[in-house]
């Protein structure tokens, strides 16, 4: 399967990606560095969101009446409540449910590390004051501001 980005990262792969900044504009490690450390802190967070998603679709008991007998709209609620957190094997299931919409973010947020990955490794192995920047940045880059929402749940 395809992701979003694919193309552009294979031609920064191959080195034929090219972009034109004005002279203002100054390419520096610290935004590389950053934007890699806070795309892993939101796959991070993604990830916990789609843990709670499935949670919600996998929930046992919802007090909502859902085992009362003769009371059908309950469950068929409930029905709908899990299908729409994540697929549970339903027939109302469908790709339109929070988990597979988490997915195809975190799926963006991949292509963006990666692409912005292989673009540092080209001015790294061409720019010697960036790649000692980058270096030491990586080794020592602060925590991202992106928070944990472990335990919302």
């Amino acid at each position: 399967m395809a992701t979003p980005l694919e193309n552009i990262i294979q031609e920064a792969q191959n080195g034929d990606l090219s972009v034109s900044f004005s002279t203002d504009v100054r390419v520096n490690a610290d935004e590389f560095v950053y934007m890699e450390r806070d795309c892993e802190a939101f796959l991070d967070e993604i990830e916990n969101l789609q843990r709670q998603a499935m949670a919600i679709a996998n929930r046992e008991k919802w007090g909502l009446g859902e085992t009362t007998p003769g009371l059908t709209s309950a469950s068929t609620l409930v029905g709908r409540f899990r299908s729409k957190a994540g697929k549970v094997g339903s027939t109302s299931d469908s790709d339109n449910n929070l988990n597979d919409i988490l997915q195809q973010h975190h799926d963006i947020v991949v292509d963006i590390r990666d692409l912005h990955r292989e673009i540092a490794k080209r001015y790294m192995a061409t720019d010697q004051e960036f790649a000692a920047r980058y270096n030491e940045l990586s080794a020592n880059v602060p925590p991202s501001a992106i928070t944990s929402t472990e335990g919302l749940a």
